[in-house]
């Protein structure tokens, strides 16, 4: 039996964006999973190996300790090597590669009436939008650790407003100001409900993740003491499996925030009402055409 496609382009509340976020990853965990990895992959798998490195090096300062080393030049430079900033870097790029991965895989899903996206198709639209979204995404993120920093609330304010920024850009087909403006007067009226949604995704994500990682990383971590008798190299290989696991329950949270974006579009638009309209009038079943009956 296929699959019943989702309508995106429709007002949600709370309860059915967390429930139709659920049924659409369950129906296309397939197609995510394949593009998610074959685009995505790289970025993730240079993240991982070099915050495992980084993270050997950090508590690998145990490792010192226990055998009498207290330098501490030694002890600084295993705080911030060079494996330190490449991981701040690939966490950018894969951040990036996701959201642009998922916008795509979600716009030719919308464009295409529910038929499952290729991995070509992602491809496509993702060697349009990577660069650019790389690019805006660094204004709006010092804009936001700004508002953090000066004071909680504007942080948080900016933070969810500008949510669905990536989003925008792919499927708007938007530049920075169009895109950044956008966030904005959508929003408008539905700060709360948006921020209840997004914690709610968040949580739902963080601790699927963790638990995951948790029992794959405990395993995996005993075993790599006992082989290593290092605190460092057990430290590295835990981490990088949590920050695979951890990466893959995002798609949890994407999913929420690009439903939400769409009900917030169709309260200011009302584009999915009026493609229905149009829809109805494109019927195939025309009776213009039929002879009366007396």
């Amino acid at each position: 039996m296929a699959d019943q496609k989702i309508e995106f382009r429709k007002i949600r509340d709370f309860g059915e964006n967390i429930n139709d976020s659920l049924v659409f990853i369950k129906q296309n965990y397939k197609g995510l999973l394949a593009s998610f990895f074959a685009i995505c992959g790289v970025f993730l798998l240079c993240r991982s190996i070099f915050n495992g490195i980084y993270q050997s090096k950090y508590f690998g300062i145990f490792d010192q300790l226990r055998k009498g080393i207290n330098s501490p030049e030694r002890i600084w430079t295993s705080i911030f090597p060079i494996e330190y900033f490449l991981t701040i870097l690939f966490t950018w790029l894969s951040f990036t590669a996701m959201n642009t991965v998922l916008g795509s895989y979600i716009k030719i899903y919308v464009e295409q009436d529910g038929l499952k996206p290729t991995i070509e198709q992602i491809w496509e639209l993702f060697k349009k939008y990577f660069l650019k979204i790389l690019m805006y995404s660094v204004p709006v993120s010092l804009l936001i650790m700004a508002g953090f920093v000066f004071c909680l609330a504007p942080g948080v304010y900016l933070g969810v407003v500008l949510m669905p920024f990536s989003l925008v850009i792919i499927i708007e087909d938007a530049d920075f100001g169009k895109a950044f403006g956008r966030c904005f007067e959508i929003i408008r009226g539905n700060f709360w409900q948006s921020l209840a949604i997004y914690f709610v995704a968040t949580i739902i994500y963080s601790f699927g993740g963790a638990i995951v990682s948790m029992l794959v990383g405990a395993i995996a971590g005993i075993a790599a003491f006992f082989t290593t008798n290092s605190i460092g190299a057990t430290a590295g290989i835990v981490t990088s499996i949590f920050g695979v696991f951890s990466s893959i329950f995002y798609i949890i949270f994407f999913v929420s925030l690009a439903f939400q974006y769409f009900s917030l579009v169709e309260k200011r638009d009302g584009t999915g009402i009026l493609q229905r309209i149009e829809s109805i009038g494109g019927d195939k079943n025309n009776f213009n055409n039929i002879e009366e009956q007396f």
